[in-house]
């Protein structure tokens, strides 16, 4: 059996074998069992972690076990090799290992590049600001129905900005600091929302959006009726990471935005503001002035399909 990041009551194998190893425990049977968590639980109380007995990168540190061999990084990612990993420059994010309670999700309100995008976090001037994954989109000016090679190089691509167990200023200012450090984020490369001038569409960086990629709302959203329509690719990408990330780090897939009704899921939430709601969330949930992400049906198919 593989290592696991995080390990709880259930779990079985060689990791869990190490675990009762480092605490003390026989026989080492690799079952998580009771005594295992009785005994992961006085430790953590012990060294004044967070009593819970799940053991996750911050109990494995104060074990002075190699994070490395738990934690993997993401060219050792478990069967991920469909992730690319594309990474912001030290001193472009923060340096703190820290376990995961949550997944944002943003958009760029940029263009369709994953690499350009990175790119120019590595050298702007807003300090440590920027998302652990990145998945490229298209072009806005591209016709859904007559795609090049060349215009679909980057749709649904993974780029890993910031290893998992690191993070970056990505929320802004919120009601919780601690859930900017423990959380994992993802941005998707879309323009955002659009501004009609008579039957045609634009981005606010004044780029003409083709009308296949154009979404518009029932109603309007955060001010744009209009906004640039996620690829079916970005979507397809979104899934598998979301599922992946929130297998690798115990975070409950189901809990956040979907456990939230049709009408709430986008809007801000005081719960998930000050960090009362973990699991799966948006940039919206935490903040009145963002609109990423949007309620594009698709997107809402899949949060409301995650089991």
């Amino acid at each position: 059996m593989e290592n696991r990041l995080v390990l709880k009551t259930g779990h079985q194998g060689e990791d869990v074998r190490i675990l009762q190893e480092l605490l003390g425990i026989t026989p080492q049977d690799g079952i998580f069992g009771k005594k295992t968590r009785e005994e992961v639980i006085k430790f953590q109380r012990t060294n004044n972690l967070t009593s819970d007995g799940i053991v996750g990168p911050m109990t494995w540190a104060a074990l002075n076990y190699n994070p490395q061999e738990i934690y993997a990084d993401t060219d050792e990612i478990t069967s991920a090799t469909w992730i690319e990993r594309y990474h912001l420059p030290e001193g472009e994010y923060i340096h703190q290992h820290t376990s995961k309670k949550y997944i944002f999700i943003h958009h760029t309100a940029g263009r369709h590049n994953p690499y350009k995008t990175i790119d120019n976090w590595a050298r702007d001037q807003r300090g440590r600001v920027g998302t652990n994954y990145v998945i490229g989109g298209l072009p806005a000016d591209a016709d859904l129905n007559n795609l090049s090679a060349a215009q679909k190089k980057y749709d649904g691509r993974i780029l890993q900005a910031i290893d998992d167990k690191y993070w970056g200023y990505h929320l802004g200012k919120n009601g919780s600091s601690f859930m900017t450090s423990h959380s994992l984020s993802i941005e998707l490369n879309s323009a955002g929302g659009l501004t009609k001038v008579g039957d045609k569409y634009y981005t606010w960086f004044k780029q003409e959006v083709h009308p296949s990629q154009v979404v518009e709302l029932d109603q309007p959203f955060r001010g744009y009726k209009y906004f640039h329509r996620y690829s079916d690719e970005q979507i397809m990408s979104l899934e598998a990471l979301l599922y992946h990330l929130a297998e690798k780090h115990d975070i409950n897939i189901q809990d956040g935005m979907h456990k939230m009704g049709p009408t709430e899921r986008y809007e801000f939430n005081e719960s998930a503001w000050k960090g009362g709601i973990t699991g799966i969330l948006s940039h919206t949930n935490v903040r009145k002035d963002k609109s990423d992400v949007f309620p594009q049906p698709e997107l809402d198919r899949l949060i409301n399909s995650f089991k």
